[in-house]
């Protein structure tokens, strides 16, 4: 894939987690808490979860679940309400969570006049709590998971964002860590720039990206 002209590119979508937030300690720890109240202990490592980077968090702890043969569907709205509260509660026992160098990077490029969306397989509630009201306020758009009918790797999310700030796909282009967020992007029609992480070194689709980046401060040598 040939490298974009950036004066053809208006919106810049970002993932969130591992993107714009290193959220993955979090995740593994909410999903542990799943996996334990329903008898499962197994050790969960970073390089088990990250092929789900970009899914949302019921899609992961079920596939576990049922890996371990225990899954009741019965329980499927306790099991995500105890993931809300248990991901809410460590988040809330850390202080300055989302990077001040993230919100840098997003009100660099909204100054250059590009239109910045959030597309998530994160919940509403999730996301709200991540993003500070003061980058919320400079975003165009959020669209998370309880926003579309069919999560990432369905280009949906990506679509949504493009649509609700009235820019065709061809001019978007995402920001983002995982496999899913690729093929979501791909499928989108939208370019595609990969950041990397101590959690996707091993992503096997490098050379179908517009660009690698190893900082979001790269992205404005780039726009």
């Amino acid at each position: 894939m040939d490298p974009f002209s950036k004066k053809q590119i208006k919106t810049i979508i970002f993932d969130l987690d591992g993107t714009l937030v290193d959220s993955m300690a979090i995740y593994i720890e909410s999903i542990k808490h799943i996996l334990s109240l329903c008898d499962v202990s197994i050790i969960l490592r970073s390089n088990e979860v990250m092929p789900f980077a970009g899914l949302p968090a019921e899609v992961i702890y079920t596939h576990f679940l049922k890996k371990e043969g225990v899954y009741d569907s019965s329980k499927k709205e306790y099991l995500k309400n105890e993931f809300n509260k248990k991901f809410a509660e460590l988040l809330d026992n850390k202080k300055d969570y989302f990077p001040k160098d993230s919100t840098a990077c997003i009100s660099q490029l909204k100054k250059k006049g590009y239109n910045i969306a959030i597309g998530t397989g994160a919940s509403r509630a999730g996301t709200e709590k991540m993003v500070p009201k003061d980058t919320q306020d400079l975003l165009d758009t959020i669209i998370t998971v309880d926003d579309v009918s069919t999560p990432k790797p369905n280009p949906e999310t990506f679509l949504k964002a493009a649509s609700l700030i009235d820019t065709d796909p061809d001019v978007c282009v995402v920001v983002g860590d995982g496999v899913n967020d690729f093929l979501a992007a791909r499928d989108a029609k939208m370019s595609f720039i990969l950041i990397k992480n101590s959690h996707n070194q091993d992503f096997d689709m490098v050379d179908d990206c517009d660009y690698v980046i190893d900082d979001l401060s790269e992205l404005l040598d780039i726009f």
